[in-house]
């Protein structure tokens, strides 16, 4: 089998060619997996995914996993160990209608004494009744609650552009994604006209609903345990935020993200109401002095 890459006649597309002796079915069909990984790759791009050219510091990271496993229990120890000089916890903050609102100004208006280890739930007040709130459906009463995880932590725009300042390589950052069968399912597949190249035994049939093939930017990606097991996906530190918007399933954004350089490594959660990041001293005060992040050190 070989192929060759010819130019078309626009400056936008090539033409592949396959010589291979295989029969006509299968030639067709690496016809429409290429096509489809091409379709795929073009979606992805428009969302801040990059196809995969660095090594991703997967062994690093796992040194790093119990910075991901702090939710609630911010003791010494776990700041000690969590890999940066400093820890820092970003409160997603809460919507009323187009506005956001910080955890301060929720806990001045509920008379509640707010710390750094102060969770939703200590500042919720429910159905009138004070804090603390169930832990697991703390939803308040004026302010609702924050939005979790990737999303929450997509929506801190400002939060980014300090980062990407912080970083040798904000062009090269690599985000970690939960439940990333939302890339392909729930977005624009499957199906023949989508981003998957169905295939069958029968050279008549066109579509066979039980078999399709999923483009290898779906399934080639590594993987990091991060409290939960997740994707690892190429992207930029500013245009992290965007791929949030990538799907409408339960892939929510970036749940974890870390440039090249390696100077911070930033982790939220499904189930968290903040996002937690690990970095150096400069980094650490630039965020706590960023307007639009609400940031609080912890230790």
């Amino acid at each position: 089998m070989r192929f060759t890459v010819e130019r078309s006649d626009t400056c936008h597309h090539a033409v592949l060619c396959i010589d291979t002796d295989l029969p006509a079915r299968m030639t067709r069909l690496l016809f429409d997996y290429v096509e489809a990984e091409g379709r795929d790759w073009q979606h992805l791009l428009g969302f801040g995914i990059r196809p995969l050219t660095r090594d991703p510091h997967l062994d690093w990271i796992r040194q790093l996993g119990p910075l991901a496993e702090t939710h609630g229990e911010f003791t010494d120890s776990a700041v000690e160990n969590c890999g940066f000089p400093a820890l820092l916890k970003i409160r997603h903050p809460a919507r009323t209608g187009d506005q956001d609102v910080t955890w301060d100004e929720v806990a001045r208006e509920n008379g509640v004494t707010i710390s750094p280890s102060s969770m939703w739930w200590d500042l919720a007040v429910t159905n009138d009744a004070p804090p603390p709130q169930d832990r697991f459906d703390a939803r308040d009463d004026r302010f609702g609650t924050p939005l979790e995880g990737a999303e929450g932590l997509a929506g801190i725009g400002a939060l980014f552009e300090v980062l990407a300042g912080h970083t040798s390589t904000p062009e090269e950052a690599f985000g970690a994604a939960f439940e990333t069968s939302g890339l392909a399912w729930n977005s624009y597949g499957p199906g023949p006209d989508h981003s998957v190249a169905s295939y069958t035994g029968n050279p008549d049939a066109r579509v066979h609903p039980q078999l399709t093939a999923v483009p290898a930017s779906q399934i080639c990606s590594p993987e990091v345990d991060l409290g939960r097991t997740m994707k690892v996906l190429q992207t930029t530190v500013i245009d992290a935020p965007a791929m949030s918007g990538l799907a409408s399933g339960r892939f929510r954004g970036v749940d974890a993200l870390w440039p090249d350089g390696r100077e911070w490594l930033v982790v939220t959660d499904v189930d968290w109401e903040y996002s937690l990041l690990g970095c150096d001293r400069g980094t650490a005060e630039a965020v706590l002095a960023a307007e639009g992040v609400e940031a609080v050190e912890l230790g």
